[in-house]
């Protein structure tokens, strides 16, 4: 265990962590994720501190910060076998855990939030400066462990977008290690042009899921508040994860978190989500960040 940062480390997890018990949560799914793919683990603690407040008591929480970190650090190490590595930067959530993952190229971001109370602080308005600014995929999770498992039961909300197709890529890599049965759920649209997009994408992805062997099932929603819906279905099959698009704001080229979004990531099952950004090209071996071909 090190306080050091790897210029270029495709191999790594990034676990923002407020040492608080929903982040132990996400180091335990982030330990996981990082034996079935051989990555390491590098913590993260984000120095918040004042503008008015003095050096002195800058430098002592970033000391504290520090020694909790290796504490962290040994105690999942040693429980784990993963190397797990930490580090510390002065600044706020919201710009710090993206920035850090863009300095480490970090794989895969797994952090922890505290349900709705937690998402007004986390991932609410400003979570496109948390989640969509790292441009890479992150797994949020609540007070829930994974299981031995694993995502075993996947959820693909899909709707007219053709972004949603994305999702594909990942679910289909996430199914080969933990040999997931993945559940389709079909957003209902009264438009008959959406309607059509839709099918569309069901049937993209009935292809791609057929021909990459995985097993899988399409449902479609009711009529009604696709958000309720997506929870309710990920409820009924005892869902281990649900994979969403985050939204391209074309006008202003960046992506955002929207109700639909906020409300699955806060979902009272406390279901772990993996957000996705939109990429400009669809690839064939898995995540931008992820090179699943090493496998």
């Amino acid at each position: 265990m090190k306080n050091i940062i790897k210029p270029i480390d495709s191999n790594l997890i990034l676990v923002p962590t407020d040492f608080t018990e929903v982040a132990g949560f996400a180091m335990q799914h982030a330990s996981e994720l990082a034996k079935l793919f051989n990555k390491t683990i590098c913590l993260l603690h984000v120095v918040e501190t004042g503008l008015l407040e003095s050096a002195k008591s800058k430098d002592q929480k970033e000391e504290e910060a520090l020694a909790k970190l290796k504490q962290a650090a040994e105690k999942n190490q040693q429980a784990s076998g993963i190397e797990t590595t930490f580090v510390t930067r002065r600044g706020n959530i919201f710009d710090t855990i993206g920035s850090i993952a863009d300095e480490l190229n970090a794989a895969l971001v797994v952090m922890g939030t505290h349900g709705v109370i937690g998402m007004q602080h986390v991932v609410g308005s400003k979570a496109l400066r948390v989640i969509t600014n790292a441009n890479r995929p992150f797994v949020v999770v609540q007070k829930k462990a994974m299981l031995a498992h694993g995502y075993k039961n996947i959820i693909l909300p899909i709707d007219f977008s053709r972004e949603t197709k994305q999702k594909l890529v990942w679910a289909v890599e996430l199914a080969k290690v933990f040999k997931s049965f993945l559940h389709i759920l079909a957003d209902h649209e009264s438009d008959e042009y959406a309607a059509r997009a839709v099918n569309n994408n069901i049937a993209y992805a009935e292809n791609y899921l057929r021909e990459r062997g995985c097993a899988f099932e399409v449902s479609k929603a009711p009529k009604g508040d696709f958000t309720k819906e997506t929870i309710a279905f990920a409820k009924s099959k005892e869902a281990d994860l649900i994979i969403i698009m985050t939204n391209q704001e074309k006008e202003f080229s960046h992506y955002i978190i929207g109700p639909y979004e906020q409300n699955v990531i806060a979902n009272p099952e406390a279901i772990p989500v993996m957000t996705l950004n939109p990429v400009n090209n669809m690839v064939s071996k898995g995540g931008h960040l992820f090179n699943f071909s090493n496998y």
